[in-house]
């Protein structure tokens, strides 16, 4: 499995995919919005040059998810992971696990990011998992923080720093 720069041709796949109605709820809202996702291949990405969104591929080049990961603070050298979302076929199968971990091999050990952090809505366990399971420590409760699905969510804050990228995540692929 392989992580890509996404490019235009991405867009319409990965909207499509934050629209899915197994997915949508847990994404920020408006993820599947085209507009943003374009955005998303502008925003800095932890490579010189990079964007912020990227495909999941599957080894044969079959599109299987996709993710943002985005410098958020240059100077402190952090990014943000988002959007984590895998199609229907793949889900359950360890595809957003190893992707997470490529995703962070990319950018704390070939790129010099110091820190990944991630949010995820409290009412989402399989994401608080998985993000446990890829090495990240649960840091916080921004309490009752948004404002969706017709009531208030926390938000729940992961981080990882580089120097506790695990064996598995430099192994990743």
């Amino acid at each position: 499995m392989t992580l890509r720069q996404a490019t235009e041709d991405d867009v319409a796949f990965l909207a499509a995919l934050a629209a899915d109605p197994q997915v949508e709820p847990f994404l920020a809202f408006a993820a599947a919005d085209q507009d943003r996702l374009v955005a998303l291949l502008a925003a800095p990405g932890p490579a010189p040059g990079s964007g912020g969104l990227l495909v999941i591929e599957s080894p044969d080049g079959q599109p299987l998810g996709g993710l943002a990961l985005t410098v958020v603070n240059a100077r402190s050298r952090i990014c943000d992971i988002s959007r984590v979302m895998v199609g229907p076929d793949s889900r359950r199968s360890g595809v957003a696990l190893t992707a997470i971990r490529l995703a962070c091999r990319h950018a704390l050990h070939d790129h010099g990011i110091h820190r990944i952090q991630a949010e995820c809505y409290g009412d989402n366990p399989a994401a608080h998992r998985l993000f446990e399971r890829a090495g990240f420590t649960r840091e916080g409760t921004r309490r009752r923080a948004y404002w969706r699905r017709g009531g208030w969510l926390d938000g729940v804050l992961f981080g990882l720093l580089a120097e506790e990228l695990s064996p598995e995540a430099l192994q990743a692929g």
